[in-house]
């Protein structure tokens, strides 16, 4: 299992988007974007990426079709850091 973030500082965006390459290498997050997302007020659960909480005042992009227990939801901003770890480290 890939270790989430420190609870500390907020990490930067090269240790997210490493931490999110880690985590497709090891299917614990999906390896392709998903076609349909849903996004809203956060609703105080985990960030998939960051281990954070997602607070009312954060967009929550949450993937649609992804069988995985508790689903896969993002950060607006960790999302967008998914998603590049998705096309790979050559791009």
């Amino acid at each position: 299992m890939i270790q989430l973030i420190d609870s500390g500082a907020k990490p930067d965006a090269a240790a997210l988007l490493e931490r999110a390459r880690q985590a497709i290498a090891a299917r614990e997050l999906p390896s392709g974007i998903s076609l349909r997302v849903w996004g809203g007020r956060g609703s105080g659960k985990i960030c998939s990426l960051c281990g954070r909480p997602i607070g009312s005042d954060d967009v929550e992009i949450e993937l649609d079709g992804i069988e995985r227990e508790g689903g896969v939801r993002f950060h607006s901003k960790c999302h967008l850091l998914w998603q590049e770890a998705c096309k790979g480290p050559d791009h």
